[in-house]
């Protein structure tokens, strides 16, 4: 299940200045709705280093949301 949509994920993204594959992995976890492990695999990453990502995307989005009212 996807957590952002693509514009969402592309503005927390450029927020944290996020580069390649970080980006490619979150993007198929948050937007796509695939696994970490899945994610990780298909970026090039571990698993780990993928869910740390993840956080920090999380993170930035919840604040936006309750910066803007949406959360």
């Amino acid at each position: 299940m996807a957590e952002m949509t693509q514009a969402q994920f592309e503005v927390v993204a450029e927020l944290l200045r996020s580069r390649e594959p970080v980006r490619t992995a979150a993007r198929l976890v948050l937007v796509e709705g695939a696994t970490t492990k899945d994610a990780a695999g298909a970026a090039g990453m571990q698993p780990n280093a993928v869910s740390n990502a993840l956080s920090r995307y999380r993170n930035a989005h919840i604040k936006l949301l309750v910066a803007y009212g949406g959360a």
